[in-house]
């Protein structure tokens, strides 16, 4: 979590912000994480759910500051230092044991990229997690996965409307993935420099 940690000496000492995605099962959570940090840190395939228990990555250079519901960060030079990554299970498809890990996860994070798709966007339980949340005043931004040129005319009004406030929304249209199974970096950019920018800003407010 984005916060200043007192060590022994007494300095203050900030860890990276912590986004997490979420979003319902087989929305690309995992390929999108994977694009972002340029690295196959997450699992992805067709079984579902392919994220069983929450990933954590995050720049080498912040991996002593990162802790995260005790899980082990992968280092992922791709990243700024001040932004650390995780690619949480649907709450719905984890087992109990990854359970307690994953809502702590939630708990701690910072902002929340919720990942949704054409067909899953309004599925009820993922709002649900949304709204609650809204309402711990959790930064958001929306990410609308593979989403047909053909619907888009239709889902994005919708979607707005259900979001019921101004939240940060990326449009990433279908597209082909690349040997790596990754989006291209002109499809990810934009949400990599959204992320360095909040960040960077949460960090100004700390000083």
């Amino acid at each position: 979590m984005y916060d200043q940690r007192v060590t022994e000496e007494g300095a203050a000492r900030t860890g990276p912000l912590l986004a997490v995605v979420g979003g319902p099962t087989g929305a690309g959570k995992s390929t999108l994480v994977n694009s972002l940090v340029r690295s196959p840190v997450s699992a992805t395939g067709i079984l579902r759910p392919t994220t069983r228990k929450p990933v954590l990555t995050c720049h080498p250079r912040s991996v002593a500051a990162t802790h995260v519901a005790g899980l082990h960060p992968i280092a992922a030079p791709a990243l700024p230092s001040h932004v650390a990554i995780v690619d949480a299970p649907d709450l719905n498809a984890i087992d109990q044991k990854n359970r307690s890990v994953t809502d702590a996860v939630f708990e701690q994070a910072d902002l929340w990229i919720f990942v949704t798709t054409a067909s899953r966007y309004a599925d009820a339980e993922a709002w649900r997690h949304l709204r609650a949340a809204q309402q711990r005043r959790v930064d958001l931004a929306v990410i609308l996965n593979r989403l047909p040129t053909e619907a888009a005319d239709e889902i994005l009004p919708h979607l707005t409307q259900l979001l019921g406030e101004p939240v940060p929304l990326f449009v990433v249209a279908e597209s082909a993935l690349d040997r790596q199974g990754m989006l291209s970096d002109r499809v990810v950019t934009p949400i990599w420099e959204f992320l360095d920018k909040t960040a960077s800003a949460k960090l100004a407010e700390s000083r």
